[in-house]
């Protein structure tokens, strides 16, 4: 199977979303949660829930399998946004953002590292991240992993 730079990329990317301690798997609810995130009957439809944890290569499988057209990157961030936005209010919180971390099973972040990345990503300073604020901080972690020199 043939990716394009950038399949590969959002692959990556959404792969790290659902190992965020680095294990090199992705555990089946995990894969549920991500896959009930997209809201796509028809990508639901095409793949099978793994029993067994998931690694990269079994994940971009499921993945060509089950895509039925290219979503961006923006588009991805959106939505898992949106799931870490429970109140509906349009921004998060470090409490959501904690939770959801440790939902996804990074419960290895300290508090104090939590209130960092949300620091780094409240551009606005006012302790909640916009969509805007996260849209960006992915796409700075994006070009990183591309690489590219980033500030």
């Amino acid at each position: 199977m043939s990716l394009s730079h950038g399949q590969e990329i959002e692959y990556k990317e959404a792969f790290a979303l659902f190992d965020p301690t680095n294990t090199g798997t992705i555990q089946p609810q995990a894969f549920v949660d991500f896959i009930a995130q997209l809201n796509d009957p028809e990508f639901t439809k095409n793949v099978k829930i793994p029993a067994q944890p998931l690694d990269y290569k079994g994940f971009v499988a499921l993945m060509v399998k089950g895509n039925k057209g290219p979503e961006t990157a923006d588009e991805a961030y959106g939505a898992f946004f949106k799931s870490i936005n429970k109140d509906g209010s349009g921004n998060v919180s470090a409490a959501e953002v904690r939770a959801a971390l440790q939902h996804y099973g990074n419960s290895s972040l300290s508090e104090a590292d939590v209130d960092e990345i949300v620091h780094e990503a409240d551009v606005s300073g006012d302790g909640r991240i916009t969509l805007e604020e996260f849209l960006k901080i992915m796409q700075k972690s994006e070009r990183k992993l591309r690489g590219e020199y980033v500030l």
